[in-house]
């Protein structure tokens, strides 16, 4: 069984929270690299309240009367009147109590919100009111990232939405065919195919994009609003515009009217040909890795930092957003840690929270860097980036390490090292520094 299959036969016990922490740690960290499994359990999370929701079948007489005798037929021998009798009326006294019970648990779950906050981090509000985490939001409700920040909420029937400060999202429609108008930033959005009575639909001051199932892109630049398509395709329509435009799988499309090409100059004013921008082809980003990584393994972190050098200095041209610049970056940095040089490692860790980084990049960033801080001395710094760490992605791998580490900063017999000890517990109360977070709740000798 590969890890897709280990993963996706846990995903019902994840989403009711019935999962051993330790199994729990290595589902997140497969689910924060594999987008296939993140769409399967967002159709779980999304699917689940929906099932627990139907109404409880009825048993009929004849049902009932099937089910006592196969009952009777399996028992040894052949049953008395009076047994038969006794055997029916307990059976049914049973199925009555067991769908009673089953009738008044499935009643009792509320319907699927509008929308529902997963997880975040930054100073995120919801119409004005500081955003708690698993919050409901429902249509005319605004969400919103004053400066840099994330949240990650699911809207509607699966469908997984990321919002990157700063930035504001502003909720309409229904559950089934939810709109959202983004006034600012960059959402991501992961959708399950829609059945054909649904749709989905993202505004921007410049048009909108609708959707059947897809993975996708929706923010604005500098020029103006655009959307670019991961998997799947969107319709895209330009608010001056009646007529839809198809965007499929690595294309991008700009809302913004284009200008008219201007008029070719004159030969003898004919400029010197411009270089085009050079391609960022993965192979060239799989071959600088391959080499850093060898001399890395050669026990030679320096000529590492220096071969990442130069593949970075070849793609300064590529977009932000090529992927192959993260890799590189982690590389370097682990690279400069392996040199000895520290404050240079911690400075290329926290290069790479650059926005739009993902939930996982930024965790394991600033836990590496709040590592070094450590190592440095900087007590107070690296307390600072393990709360980081845990804050970007607290559903994420690290995010016990990261608040087990607090525990051994914090000072001893504190309000803070109680506050701290306190949350480890509720979060983890069978987590690995669990000893050490009562001892400090107790007061007790030799906590730290």
């Amino acid at each position: 069984m590969n890890a897709c299959q280990q993963t996706q036969a846990l995903l019902f016990e994840k989403a009711d929270g019935r999962i051993d922490p330790g199994v729990r740690r290595e589902l997140d960290a497969h689910l924060a690299i594999c987008p296939h499994c993140q769409q399967v359990f967002a159709m779980w999370t999304g699917a689940l309240p929906r099932l627990r929701g139907l109404p409880t079948p009825e048993l009929s007489a004849v049902s009932l009367r099937r089910m006592e005798n196969e009952l009777l037929r399996q028992l040894p021998g052949t049953a008395a009147p009076r047994a038969r009798r006794t055997l029916w009326l307990a059976l049914a006294a049973g199925l009555i109590l067991v769908a009673g019970v089953t009738a008044l648990s499935l009643r009792a779950v509320a319907p699927p919100p509008f929308a529902r906050i997963q997880t975040m981090w930054g100073h995120v509000t919801l119409s004005g009111v500081a955003m708690t985490r698993g919050a409901a939001m429902g249509p005319g409700t605004v969400l919103e990232i004053a400066a840099e920040g994330e949240a990650l909420f699911l809207v509607g029937r699966a469908a997984e939405v990321r919002l990157f400060g700063p930035g504001k999202v502003v909720f309409d429609g229904t559950t089934g065919s939810p709109r959202l108008r983004l006034d600012s930033g960059r959402l991501a959005v992961q959708i399950a195919h829609r059945r054909a009575d649904e749709s989905f639909a993202v505004a921007t001051a410049h048009g909108r994009v609708e959707v059947r199932g897809t993975r996708f892109v929706v923010g604005y630049t500098a020029l103006g609003s655009y959307v670019h398509v991961d998997e799947g395709e969107v319709a895209a329509f330009r608010t001056a515009v009646a007529a839809p435009t198809a965007v499929k799988a690595g294309e991008t499309f700009s809302f913004m009217v284009e200008a008219p090409p201007a008029p070719l100059p004159a030969p003898s004013e004919a400029p010197e040909a411009v270089a085009a921008p050079p391609e960022c082809p993965k192979s060239s980003c799989t071959e600088a890795s391959a080499r850093a990584r060898k001399a890395m393994r050669a026990g030679n972190p320096g000529r590492a930092v220096e071969l990442v050098d130069e593949a970075l200095e070849k793609a300064a041209d590529c977009p932000p957003r090529w992927r192959c610049l993260d890799e590189l970056g982690y590389l370097r940095a682990e690279a400069l840690r392996e040199a000895g040089r520290l404050e240079a490692a911690v400075t290329a860790y926290r290069s790479l929270l650059r926005p739009g980084a993902t939930r996982a990049m930024r965790q394991n960033a600033l836990y590496a860097a709040a590592q070094l801080e450590r190592r440095l001395g900087r007590l107070a710094e690296a307390r600072q980036s393990f709360e980081n760490a845990y804050g970007a992605n607290p559903d994420g791998a690290l995010a016990e390490e990261a608040l087990a580490a607090i525990l051994e900063l914090v000072a001893p017999g504190s309000v803070d090292a109680a506050s701290s000890a306190e949350r480890y517990l509720i979060l983890f109360p069978q987590g690995m520094a669990a000893g050490r977070a009562r001892r400090i709740l107790l007061g007790a000798p030799g906590t730290h």
